[in-house]
């Protein structure tokens, strides 16, 4: 099981990388008389109907309550106005996103050193605004999608990178969520292989880049708990996909070959 970002070796190589540029970057945007602020009323789905400054929102989306329908609401209305009305807020994505890109940093980078770190993060970043671009905002799980991409772009440059020198002397964690992440929980749960709460915690702690113990505390459950749970569900998942039970092709369309 992957550590947390805070406690990692790896984590002194993340502070002078893009990830940490575009945080600080954020931080700025997010401060001061007039922050970055959306429309709540563009956003729905309980969001308050007036101006609320990106720091609340991404505050908002990482609760436990937050539904999917939602982020999905606020991701589309994010990446529309990143393509719209500039760097501002391409860099209001990246901040939005960046527990989850924080959490790929630290997975995609365990064991190399500073200098891979750096060309890993930066492809990471590059791969995410690039497809902000590129996503089709008409299909859920919006963000999922554009860490799914964020996290090719990672493994490419450490799969180039150890094919060119023995460097890393830890392989990245085995995640066998490699094409479409969330239709693989969904799937899982629609073959009772885990719960749709089991789904939420790994989609939560795994793929949003949730810390699990602030998870946990926020619903009320002890993290080693929360620990035992996801290990448990992610172990009836890997087994599942192994054995067939559960699949989800390339063009993310689910199936049940096991019966």
């Amino acid at each position: 099981m992957a550590t947390d970002l805070q406690g990692n070796t790896t984590s002194t190589n993340l502070n002078q990388n893009a990830l940490s540029v575009a945080d600080r970057a954020f931080q700025l945007l997010i401060t001061g008389p007039r922050p970055l602020s959306v429309d709540g009323s563009a956003i729905g789905h309980g969001v308050p109907q007036h101006a609320i400054d990106l720091g609340a929102l991404k505050t908002l989306l990482l609760s436990p309550q937050a539904s999917d329908e939602l982020k999905d609401s606020v991701w589309a209305h994010l990446v529309r106005r990143s393509r719209s009305q500039g760097p501002a807020w391409v860099i209001g994505c990246a901040g939005m996103a960046m527990p989850g890109l924080k959490n790929l940093a630290a997975r995609t980078t365990q064991g190399c050193p500073a200098h891979v770190v750096d060309d890993i993060v930066s492809e990471m970043v590059t791969n995410f605004v690039a497809q902000l671009r590129r996503i089709d905002l008409d299909r859920p799980n919006i963000l999922p999608r554009l860490l799914m991409w964020a996290r090719k772009g990672a493994l490419q440059v450490r799969a180039r990178e150890l094919a060119s020198a023995e460097i890393c002397t830890e392989t990245p964690e085995q995640v066998v969520l490699d094409t479409e992440p969330f239709m693989v929980l969904a799937e899982a749960v629609r073959c009772r292989v885990i719960t749709a709460d089991e789904a939420k915690l790994i989609n939560a702690t795994r793929l949003e880049g949730q810390a699990l113990r602030a998870y946990a505390g926020r619903l009320g459950v002890p993290a080693d708990r929360m620990y035992k749970r996801r290990r448990a569900a992610e172990t009836r998942l890997a087994r599942a996909i192994e054995e067939g039970q559960v699949s989800v092709s390339y063009d993310g369309q689910g199936s049940n070959s096991g019966g």
